[in-house]
């Protein structure tokens, strides 16, 4: 590997969702947005709920990462999460669901609050997957609110 690279690897608890080379990591951890360039100081960081995008050869790629551990070191780039979809694997259907769901949850006032924090959860879960079927041109941008 090129010390101008980073080695990005996702480990998923089903096994190795990806393995790239590539030239920038961006992600989401629990206080906001970060990214990581060759020759970035070790650090590991908690994810929160969002979505990773790594640049490679120019493009742009993107991943559901939905909690988990960021590790960089030595221009290796870890991700530990026990959810993470590829942008082109995201079930649209599935995740407009879901997000219909949370809402309507979260629209109930007699919901007690372990609900509450579940329907949340979930929605942001969906958003995140919508938000990267948006990025990847799974879905018009239109139909994302």
């Amino acid at each position: 590997m090129s010390d101008k690279k980073l080695n990005l690897k996702v480990i998923t608890p089903t096994g190795i969702l990806l393995e790239e080379e590539c030239d920038a990591v961006f992600s989401t951890s629990e206080t906001g947005e970060f990214g990581v360039l060759p020759g970035h100081i070790p650090m590991t960081i908690t994810l929160g709920v969002g979505y990773t995008k790594y640049l490679k050869n120019k493009e742009e790629k993107y991943l559901t990462t939905l909690g988990g551990i960021f590790q960089v070191e030595n221009n290796n780039v870890i991700i530990l999460s026990d959810t993470a979809e590829l942008g082109e694997d995201i079930d649209v259907a599935k995740a407009n669901a879901e997000k219909q769901r949370a809402e309507a949850l979260l629209s109930e006032h007699q919901a007690d609050e372990a609900n509450m924090t579940v329907a949340q959860i979930s929605l942001a879960k969906a958003l995140a997957r919508l938000k990267v079927a948006v990025k990847t041109g799974k879905i018009d941008p239109k139909q994302y609110r």
